[in-house]
């Protein structure tokens, strides 16, 4: 082959080549890049496709929802949980709230709502629960699925401050200790301001004060049982700094009785309660002992 008929060789690309290559090869991955974010954002995995409420037994999960602000549709990456929960907690009847997000698009909001502790009659006579910080909802809605295992309040009027301080002290009574108790009344005295009357469904009443409530209930059931197993189904109790019952026809409360009754109550204290409150209150007659006692008892009925 003569020389004239040879193949030039190719040069090598120089510097200003090879740059410009390598530019539009990240311009391309950049280009795809952000095509591929525009689609995700535009699509509805990136969306929140579903709402779920969990712990509301007295808040429908709409309404929860509604407060909460988020909608299903919204940006799932830049919807903040902490204005949801804060949102959320702006009900009057939720104390606690958690949201947390589950991908794709699921928002979870687990609330924790004030104890519910008692229900009373509204003025034009439908059913209210009471919860813990004194607050009223009507029994309806979501909240009419709610059991009716507290004790009713009747005769209190909207503006006792009593009532909410009750709230609060029945919210630290361990639900066992509630379930016996139908409903409380207002009974005070010069004594005890904040008295109060409490029926039973075994049909005992008890004279107690909102102070003396939480410290003193969970003697209750063991007065009750002594009641019985003397064969009386009925009966008053007081459970003041002193706890008794009236004494047994024809026959005195001993001091024996007494000591047997209140030993055998401290025996059965409540879980996480040491025993009955013995904070000094003004009584129109001192009693001979600042140590909490049973009589025997009996009462007609």
């Amino acid at each position: 082959m003569s020389k004239g008929n040879a193949v030039p060789a190719m040069k090598p690309a120089g510097p200003k080549e090879r740059r410009g290559g390598g530019k539009l090869r990240r311009l391309v991955i950049v280009f795809f890049i952000t095509l591929f974010l525009v689609l995700f954002f535009q699509s509805s995995i990136s969306k929140i496709s579903q709402i779920k409420v969990e712990g509301n037994e007295l808040v429908s999960a709409e309404e929860i929802i509604a407060a909460s602000g988020a909608r299903t549709g919204d940006n799932f990456f830049t919807m903040g949980t902490s204005a949801v929960s804060a949102n959320v907690k702006k009900h009057p009847f939720i104390e606690t709230v958690e949201v947390v997000k589950s991908f794709p698009g699921v928002l979870k909001i687990h609330v924790e709502e004030y104890r519910r502790v008692a229900f009373q009659l509204a003025e034009d006579g439908t059913k209210e629960v009471l919860l813990a910080d004194g607050s009223a909802l009507p029994v309806a809605g979501q909240a009419a699925n709610v059991p009716l295992d507290m004790p009713i309040l009747s005769g209190w009027a909207a503006d006792n401050p009593l009532k909410a301080k009750l709230c609060i002290a029945l919210s630290q009574v361990p639900q066992q200790y509630l379930s016996d108790i139908s409903e409380i009344r207002p009974d005070p005295s010069t004594a005890y301001e904040d008295r109060i009357k409490i029926y039973t469904r075994s049909r005992y009443e008890v004279l107690t004060t909102i102070e003396y409530l939480p410290g003193n209930i969970q003697y209750l059931g063991f007065l009750t049982n002594e009641l019985k197993e003397r064969g009386k189904d009925s009966g008053v109790i007081t459970m003041l700094e002193q706890i008794r019952h009236a004494p047994f026809e024809g026959e005195t409360a001993s001091k024996t009785n007494q000591a047997k009754a209140t030993n055998a109550a401290k025996a059965t204290p409540a879980k996480g309660q040491t025993g009955s409150s013995t904070k000094a209150s003004p009584k129109p007659t001192p009693t001979p002992s600042n140590k909490t006692n049973a009589q025997g008892g009996n009462t007609n009925g």
